[in-house]
């Protein structure tokens, strides 16, 4: 198992710190239960791919992508990519904001968001169980 990524270094905005339980999650390395969600903290150049990218769209309000939908089939979102970002202007606990690359015009302040990752992560078990369910191949 390779070290879980977590953008070290002062490319984070000024005091913004991952919830205890993203950390959590994220070194014990169970994306199989979130699917088609997957967790980037072991793709260093995959995070820092989509973390310019939210840094170039939104530069005045910092997001820290930390899980994707990249379902080449279609079966998800007709293959468009998701993202579950961090709203880095929090300190703590930072709300959880979703990209959505298939409606680019849309910032993540107007789309779905959740008050935090367990929350957001309880969305995705039950949008996992969902995909599981509609006949999509197990990969993660």
């Amino acid at each position: 198992m390779t070290k879980p990524f977590f953008y070290e270094g002062r490319i984070l905005p000024d005091g913004f710190q991952f919830p205890a339980d993203y950390i959590g999650v994220a070194i014990a390395d169970e994306c199989s239960k979130i699917e088609p969600w997957k967790l980037l903290q072991n793709d260093m150049a995959l995070s820092l791919f989509y973390y310019s990218s939210m840094l170039l769209k939104f530069p005045a309000n910092p997001l820290i992508p930390f899980a994707i939908i990249q379902d080449k089939s279609g079966f998800y979102n007709d293959g468009w990519v998701v993202l579950a970002c961090f709203d880095g202007s929090a300190r703590e606990d930072p709300r959880v904001l979703i990209y959505d690359y298939s409606t680019p015009k849309a910032t993540p302040w107007h789309n779905l968001s959740y008050a935090g990752f367990s929350e957001w992560l309880s969305a995705a078990k039950e949008e996992s169980a969902g995909y599981k369910a509609d006949g999509a191949d197990e990969k993660c």
